[in-house]
């Protein structure tokens, strides 16, 4: 709507309510409170906001997120840390919004694992073989299904139950097309990019390709091979103390080392 009055002051008896209005917990006492007696006092309009999705703190390692603390991250430190936007999304997604979430690295690196398996049983379903008739049962099952989440995403928002019912979609007995068919609608609502599974994966596994290192790789810089070597003879010898401060340099030089059955792996971070 036009709002804008002949001298461009604003014309609040011409202003639509808003439907919906963000913002965190912290606004509800003060800012948010002014604003709704603003709003309705000069546009007559009540309510002018119909819903208010107040979302709760995150924290980084159990700390508020602080520039002063060095634990203030954006989009751009997720990218430079190779991992998937998307990975971050479901991340988000598990916790419900009015619930207070800690954020960490740890938990996002295993939260891409999750969703690079859930991309490879996207695919899977989607080259399974082309639907037969469905027995009463299975219909109905997807149907509960269906309902199950569109009930949990309309009840403020559960995006937690959400997820977990896509995850009980995966591991049901219903023919692959249709769970890929299933997931596909609820990613509609979700926007993890299933619809394109194939090249989220092929993304996925390129990044982690090129920035995972094993132990004797020469594309490694020559400390950190030196490195790898001197923590791969301090676990020979069982010199756990030492090993653990190897690691710590590792760390500090922006690689995270794994131990695995082929030896030490290296991601870069």
């Amino acid at each position: 709507t036009d709002v804008k009055q002949p001298d461009g002051s604003f014309n609040w008896e011409k202003a639509d309510a808003i439907t919906i209005h963000t913002g965190g917990i912290d606004h509800i006492p003060v800012h948010h409170t002014n604003e709704i007696a603003q709003a309705e006092a000069a546009s007559g309009k009540q309510p002018f906001v119909q819903y208010w999705v107040h979302h709760n703190f995150l924290r980084v390692d159990g700390e508020k997120m602080s520039k002063s603390l060095g634990n203030f991250f954006t989009i751009d430190d997720v990218l430079q840390r190779n991992f998937s936007p998307k990975a971050l999304r479901l991340l988000f997604l598990t916790t419900h919004y009015r619930s207070e979430m800690n954020f960490l690295w740890s938990t996002l690196e295993g939260m891409e694992k999750t969703y690079q398996r859930l991309l490879e049983m996207v695919v899977q379903f989607r080259k399974e073989a082309d639907r037969t008739v469905l027995s009463e049962d299975k219909l109905a099952k997807i149907d509960a299904y269906r309902k199950r989440f569109f009930a949990a995403i309309e009840n403020d928002l559960n995006t937690a139950e959400g997820v977990a019912i896509i995850w009980e979609v995966a591991k049901s007995n219903i023919p692959g097309p249709d769970k890929y068919d299933l997931l596909i609608e609820f990613d509609e609502v979700l926007g993890l990019g299933l619809k394109m599974a194939e090249k989220q994966l092929a993304d996925l596994q390129a990044a982690q390709s090129e920035n995972t290192f094993s132990e004797t790789d020469k594309r490694l810089p020559a400390e950190i091979l030196q490195v790898l070597a001197d923590r791969k003879n301090a676990r020979a010898g069982k010199d756990f103390a030492k090993s653990d401060e190897l690691r710590d340099k590792l760390l500090a030089l922006k690689y995270a080392v794994e131990d695995t059955a082929n030896g030490q792996v290296l991601k870069k971070i």
